[in-house]
């Protein structure tokens, strides 16, 4: 259970990294404090962790489509952007969806 949590940390730190980046620093420090949600015990802290996974792959995917047509109109090389960026959408995606382990379930209600 803690590595799945660490996971979802680690992606989330990833994410409000990409806010900073962008100068949207309000929703960098909102994005650092998700995971604190995980100390509230109950099925909705799950079910909205999932999403808010889901749209960080979401956000990442549309980020590479806008860095990647900026890069085709310099003439500049895309491929590694694509898979760089494709990866941590994946990764996103992947720590969303093993937030649904039997221990997490039995721990915050699920299994119910």
């Amino acid at each position: 259970m803690v590595s799945r949590i660490i996971a979802y940390s680690f992606m989330i730190i990833l994410l409000a990294a990409h806010f900073s980046r962008g100068n949207n620093e309000m929703l960098a420090v909102i994005t650092l404090i998700v995971p604190f949600l995980l100390f509230i015990k109950q099925k909705w802290v799950i079910n909205s962790l999932e999403i808010i996974a889901y749209l960080a792959a979401l956000v990442w995917l549309y980020g590479a489509s806008q860095y990647i047509q900026t890069r085709i109109a310099n003439g500049d090389d895309w491929v590694r952007l694509l898979i760089i960026m494709g990866s941590v959408a994946l990764y996103s995606a992947w720590s969303g969806y093993f937030l649904r382990s039997p221990r997490i379930k039995e721990v915050y209600g699920l299994d119910k």
